[in-house]
């Protein structure tokens, strides 16, 4: 995964947000490595919508993704990030600890917070993906929960694993080796460290690659859980591997993507045999819950 260098900063209505995101997110270009938005501040109708890119965007280029969809033009600054700064941790120190069915996603410095009768997951920020966003994060961690609770699955897979967050989830419930894959190497390095703070380290197979694109992962398929969150688009072009890799009777469960996007995904993977059973939005991304 290439480095994000630059990013576009807008300030959009929060009952549109979604529509804006979704042009930038689809866009073939200007290509989006990575998008979010937040409020402005408590309260507030405006959010503060973000997109980050490894080459320089034009102002004008994403205005005109917005006015070919009828929507209104908006005042877009380019924003060159300093190589210097973390980011992405920068982003994160502010969150707050995130409790989503038998799970408890915190920091390091709240783990004192966390319930008797819940399953902690410490991850702190970094350098990889895979704490920042409350809607993916808390709709995985449901979905995985929901599943988890009614079925035991011997052979587990994260794609696009980023801080190893839902892989180690999901061996701390299963008790069995769950793979972790990235195509980022700094990604899975924290996996790997990730794993060992959360006491599975030992449950954790953590691969390098794009996708199913790596000799360990064809010897293990086919899988009987394998979650994915990642971006609508990446899903969407993935779905044929996704299918030849899972196990029948297996399940899926994807994130990373809109609500305004869940049906446009879902019919990709409907039109591979899947099934969707459930979906969970929250704060506008979803969360699909699929059997084959």
């Amino acid at each position: 995964m290439e480095e994000a260098k630059f990013y576009s900063q807008c300030i959009v209505e929060k009952t549109i947000a979604s529509q804006y995101a979704d042009i930038l997110e689809q866009a073939i270009w200007p290509e989006a490595m990575s998008i979010t938005w937040f409020e402005t501040h408590d309260d507030s109708n405006e959010w503060d919508l973000r997109a980050y890119y490894e080459f320089e965007p034009k102002a004008d280029a994403l205005n005109k993704l917005f006015t070919d969809q009828n929507l209104t033009p908006l005042d877009i600054k380019i924003i060159t990030l300093n190589p210097d700064i973390n980011w992405v941790a920068e982003s994160l120190t502010a969150l707050a600890p995130i409790q989503a069915g038998r799970f408890f996603l915190h920091g390091k410095h709240d783990a004192n917070k966390c319930p008797a009768s819940a399953i902690p997951l410490e991850i702190d920020a970094n350098l990889a993906f895979g704490t920042g966003h409350h809607g993916t994060t808390k709709g995985c961690l449901i979905a995985l929960d929901k599943v988890l609770a009614v079925s035991a699955f011997s052979n587990a897979i994260d794609l696009g694993t980023g801080t190893g967050l839902l892989a180690i989830a999901a061996a701390k419930i299963l008790k069995n080796q769950v793979i972790a894959t990235d195509i980022d190497p700094v990604a899975t390095l924290i996996t790997r460290q990730n794993a060992i703070i959360n006491n599975v380290g030992a449950h954790i197979m953590v691969v390098t690659a794009k996708g199913f694109n790596h000799a360990l992962l064809h010897k293990a398929a086919p899988y009987d859980l394998i979650i994915a969150n990642i971006l609508a688009k990446p899903l969407t072009i993935m779905a044929v591997d996704i299918r030849d890799n899972i196990a029948d009777g297996g399940t899926l469960i994807l994130s990373g993507l809109l609500g305004t996007q869940a049906n446009w995904v879902s019919g990709y993977f409907k039109a591979q045999g899947f099934i969707e059973t459930d979906r969970n939005i929250i704060d506008e991304w979803a969360t699909l819950i699929f059997k084959v």
